[in-house]
Formats: structure tokens, sequence, C-alpha cells
């Protein structure tokens, strides 16, 4: 096939093209919101909105005629759409293969990261994982027909990689260029040095994610625990998650790290007049309408002087709350 008559097959696809982008796309963001469960989480798992890119028409003829000559570059050129999916750790990266690697297409990883980080110790920018995925049959995406075994690539990295990657790409550095011996040491050395220092601050971002999670995961034990216990004492179901919750967990973390699930239940059987309670006021006012005054019963049981000085909200509501349970605000408020 002659330049005229790829360019003019390469045209013809495009459309294909960025429909399967946009497929591939739909059906990993699709997966994950599975995994993590809302929109939002997914939002904040990938550091960049994801957004499939089909190749220009002179870089694909390009690499089809002169740099790297195909027998059937339509069907060899596995770049003609990729998209990049971009985390914040290492192990986010094998989370995502988990989904690539499906039987809704046909997959192969070009690149492993791992294994070119102990290959290259020295050329971080090569630390991401590639996969070439190809559709099994032809079929319609968005009004688009896309043909069987159509190629796309998918790059996936963390933030870190891909600043790197991006600050060697813009500096025009290559492995092949042949620097002074001198330079080379040096280029090589700067090279290393960064790779370290990226692997160690994915080190501290795993510590740091690893501490938030297991404070979350408590925390979250103590709003479903006080959401249960809510139930069975006023016959109400409520929400564990609500934002008058997140607000009490995030102002009193310090003191809640001290409590457990068990500790709510034994509180609230001390005292059994307290559904009749609640089921009176939450008539009266919204904020006893909200599960977490069963956790900020026990926080307050616990702390009666300290928590009216972090307070997120009106004080009056507090007032009225340490009234209800006969503690005694003098001095208080």
């Amino acid at each position: 096939m002659n330049e005229a008559d790829l360019r003019v097959s390469f045209e013809n696809r495009k459309s294909a093209l960025a429909a399967l982008g946009g497929w591939v796309t739909e059906v990993v963001v699709t997966e994950l919101k599975k995994q993590l469960g809302s929109k939002v989480a997914v939002e904040k798992f990938l550091q960049i909105p994801p957004k499939p890119r089909v190749k220009e028409t002179d870089s694909f003829l390009e690499k089809a005629l002169v740099r790297k000559p195909k027998a059937d570059p339509l069907l060899e050129i596995t770049d003609q759409v990729g998209v990049r999916f971009v985390v914040l750790l290492l192990e986010d990266i094998d989370f995502i293969g988990s989904i690539i690697q499906s039987d809704r297409w046909l997959w192969q990883k070009d690149r492993d990261h791992e294994e070119e980080r102990l290959a290259k110790p020295d050329y971080f920018a090569y630390q991401s994982d590639h996969y070439v995925i190809r559709t099994k049959a032809s079929f319609e995406f968005n009004g688009v027909i896309i043909p069987a075994q159509t190629p796309c690539e998918i790059q996936v990295r963390t933030i870190l990689q891909h600043a790197y990657a991006e600050m060697a790409h813009n500096s025009d550095y290559k492995p092949t260029i042949r620097l002074p011996e001198e330079d080379q040491k040096h280029v090589k050395r700067s090279l290393a040095k960064g790779s370290a220092l990226i692997e160690t601050t994915d080190d501290v971002f795993k510590e740091i994610k690893n501490r938030l999670r297991e404070y979350n995961e408590s925390v979250d034990a103590l709003l479903i625990r006080s959401s249960e216990i809510y139930k069975d004492i006023t016959g109400e179901a409520t929400s564990p998650s609500t934002a008058l919750g997140g607000l009490v967990a995030d102002t009193y973390r310090g003191l809640l790290k001290k409590l457990t699930p068990e500790q709510l239940k034994t509180w609230v059987d001390e005292r059994p007049w307290l559904g009749n309670k609640l089921v009176q006021k939450r008539a009266e006012s919204v904020f006893y309408r909200d599960s977490v005054v069963i956790l900020l019963g026990l926080l307050v049981t616990e702390n009666e002087m300290t928590v009216p000085k972090q307070w997120p909200v009106d004080s009056s509501y507090l007032e009225d709350f340490y009234t209800m349970l006969g503690i005694s605000t003098n001095g208080l408020f």
C-alpha cells in the first residue's frame, strides 16, 4: 500500500479508533466504579481524567513507512489509539491491570513496570505498564462500527512516573543518545537519584494511605454500629454516612481512636430511657434524626470537658444534647 492509499485508509478508520478508545475508557471506569463503590471514589483514584487519543495521521505514516516499516501497518501498529490511566501508587497499577486482563477483549502486556524497574533501575520513565488490547469481533459503540482486531494501547502509570516521564520527554532525553562519557555518567546518576526518590516517595504515600485507611475503617465501624443501634432503639433507619457524621469524625479523630463499637452498645444499654427520648427529640430537631448522636453520646460521656472546645457547628445543639444526657453545662458554653 503506497502512502496516499495508507493515508486514506487510516483517515477512514479514525472514527472507529476514537470509538474504541471511548469504549475502552468507559469499560475500565465502569469496572472501577463497581469495585470502588462510587463515581466520586473513581475520580479520587484516577489522578488525571483518562482521555483517549487517536494518533495523528502524519505520525502514523512516519512510523508505518519510515521509522518502523510494517507489512500491514493498520494491523501491526498498536498505538493508533491509546488511553492512559494515571494513579497514585505503584500498587494501584496492578489494581487497574486486573481489570484490563479480561476476556472481554484480546490483551497482551507489552511492558511491565516491575520487571523494568529491576532491569533498568536508572531509567524510571520506563516504569509504566503497557497493554495492547484488540477487539474480538466487530461491534457498534455510540453509533460507530468498530472492526474486529482493532488495536488500542493502554498505559497505566503513577502520577510520579507521569511527571518523571514528562520531564524526560520535554528535555529530549533519549537513552540512545551518545553523550560524552562524563555527561553520560552524570545523566545516569541523576536518573538513578530521581528513580530512588520517586520509589521512596511512593513508599511514604503508601504508608500514609494505609494509616488513613486504618483510621477510616475504625471510624466507619463506629458510625455503622451507631446507625444499627439507633434503629434498634428508635425503630428508625438512618444512614451511617452523613455530612454531620463526617464532620464529627473529622473534628474528633484523635478522641475517636480510643473508642470501640462494643463501647457504644454498653453505653446505650446503661441508658434504657434513651430510645424513647430520641424518638421525642427527633420530632423536634433534624439534629436528633442523625444516628451520629449515638457516637456523640459516648464521645461526650468520655470527654465532656473537651468536646465543646472543638464543636464544629452551632453550640446550641450540643448544649441541648448535654442537657438531654443530664450533663451540667455550667462553664462549658
